[in-house]
């Protein structure tokens, strides 16, 4: 077997192990709405808002940061001093985040005063308590994220990726066991306790794998290293861009907490929901796109990055935009259908659907917004989406204050997807000028033959869901679930027709790539 067919063999079954990572998150989600009321999970929901952001913007920053030192060593053949640098940033990191930790622990109930605010004036002081118990509970998991960040990028560097993949999948089915077996008697401490061992486990299975690429552990804080000092310079700015990322998270929890007992719940809902979609185009897009901007950069093919950047504009459009009609169509019914029952209301459904319809119309915007950030960083500029992302931080906490009152929670998820248009918009605009300019009249083509496909496809699955919910009444089960399928079924029939009436070329080329794709992975006929 070939090193490329190992690879590609290698990629199929870590795409397999991502996916059913993802089915088993939403899974997660769905027990989690069935077994616990959204005011217990508003709770939950903010208690794991500061370790999370923590997690994700530590852990983004010092891989970014420490990676490209660790790799180099490696090709170079030093391996000695890359485990040196290894041994020293994980002690590091391990020091710094235990130190957060014991921090976040002891001062828990002055965080949740400020992450949510209206916890004190709008919930009971039972709930202000829950909730500092359980972000005691979940802190550690910030110790686990980083050394599992940290273990994650080495195995990747040594071309090692299974283990990482599977512990996401190990963290899921973890917190899944402590809804369905211990909540019973534990309550809403189940799903802390669950998620802190559902971490520690993320972590714990890449071990054997960083014993068998030869890491030894010991103690080792070399800090006059000059290697760890520019690692130590590097995260500074890396950690502003990945933390810019996850300040709208904390700004909307933050609003959310002086609204009605369960709102903070729902936008959570919602947005996993929403982020299903943009996991999968992500993966089905950028695999092949994303790789050949460095490549275009570094041989600074300008037309050739035009091309490719307006290749990956269109594939967007076609697939987001019809994504964004059937997820606003659909909010209610699919909200049903994937939450609605146990502790979960119908009551709940509306205000989760309410939500979803309004992160639905930034589907598009964020999905661009990371595709000209790809290429700005292959320019060797991560500087220019710092500044852009704090300017629509900016403009996004404006939007939500203009929003709250008369939208509620609503108003919430539509300046997330308002700030993010912006922050397309200004990107895209940079990144024209930077480079030269390219043909956006054939975009702008595409992106309105694919406006007017899914208006037509919305304005069908609409009638064709009033139709089935008459038909279906009161009923629900596996009934509810084929009148969704039906819909979702009309939709992409009418919205393929639509397409191939209106003459749109890139969805051959895109049919083509995938069928490449396929054959690449699995060496068969596509």
């Amino acid at each position: 077997m070939t090193k490329g067919n190992r690879i590609a063999k290698a990629a199929a079954l870590i795409m397999i192990v991502t996916l059913a990572g993802r089915f088993l998150g939403f899974i997660r989600e769905m027990l989690t709405a069935r077994h616990f009321p959204v005011e217990l999970v508003d709770s939950y929901v903010v208690a794991y808002t500061l370790p999370n952001i923590f997690g994700i913007t530590m852990t983004g920053a010092f891989m970014a940061a420490f990676i490209p030192t660790f790799t180099q060593l490696m090709e170079q053949g030093d391996r000695e001093r890359a485990w040196r640098l290894a041994l020293t940033v994980f002690n590091a990191v391990v020091l710094l985040f235990a130190v957060l930790v014991g921090l976040g622990m002891v001062f828990a109930p002055t965080v949740v005063d400020w992450i949510a605010p209206g916890f004190a004036n709008e919930r009971s002081p039972e709930t202000v308590h829950l909730t500092v118990e359980l972000m005691r509970i979940m802190f550690p998991t910030l110790l686990f994220a980083s050394v599992g960040g940290i273990t994650m990028g080495v195995l990747n560097s040594l071309d090692h990726f299974l283990m990482p993949s599977l512990g996401p999948l190990a963290a899921s089915l973890t917190v899944v066991a402590a809804i369905l077996f211990v909540s019973p008697s534990m309550g809403i401490y189940a799903l802390a306790a669950g998620t802190l061992v559902g971490l520690f486990l993320q972590t714990a299975v890449q071990i054997p794998a960083m014993i068998k690429k030869g890491f030894r552990y010991r103690w080792l804080l070399d800090l006059n290293d000059p290697l760890v000092r520019q690692v130590g310079v590097l995260v500074i700015p890396v950690l502003i861009g990945v933390g810019i990322g996850q300040v709208n998270i904390l700004i909307d929890r933050n609003l959310a907490s002086g609204l009605p007992a369960g709102s903070v719940s729902m936008l959570n809902f919602a947005n996993q929901v929403y982020q299903l979609p943009m996991g999968i185009i992500v993966q089905a897009i950028s695999v092949p796109i994303f790789p050949a901007f460095s490549a275009l950069a570094a041989q600074k093919d300008m037309p050739g990055l035009h091309r490719t950047v307006g290749r990956g504009t269109n594939y967007y459009s076609l697939l987001l935009i019809p994504m964004t009609a059937g997820l606003m169509v659909l909010a209610v019914p699919t909200t049903r259908i994937i939450f609605e029952r146990g502790a979960f209301t119908p009551e709940n459904t509306v205000g989760t659907a309410v939500a979803l319809f309004w992160y639905a119309l930034g589907l598009l915007p964020a999905g661009m917004r990371d595709l000209y950030t790809r290429v700005f960083y292959a320019l060797q500029d991560t500087k220019t989406p710092v500044k852009i992302g704090a300017l629509c931080v900016g403009v996004h906490i404006a939007l939500n204050l203009a929003l709250i009152d008369s939208m509620g929670h609503g108003g919430l998820a539509l300046a997330t997807s308002l700030s993010a248009l912006l922050n397309m918009v200004i990107l895209g605009w940079i990144l024209y000028r930077r480079t030269g300019g390219w043909n956006v009249g054939s975009q702008l083509i595409i992106g309105a033959k694919a406006l007017v496909a899914s208006l037509v496809m919305a304005a069908v699955v609409w009638e064709v869901n009033q139709y089935l919910q008459l038909w279906l009444g009161a009923r629900r089960g596996i009934l509810e679930l084929l009148s969704l399928s039906g819909s979702i079924a009309t939709g992409v029939v009418v919205y393929g027709v639509m397409i191939w009436l209106l003459r749109i070329d890139e969805v051959g080329l895109l049919l083509d790539m995938v069928k490449a794709k396929w054959r690449a992975r699995f060496g068969g006929a596509a």
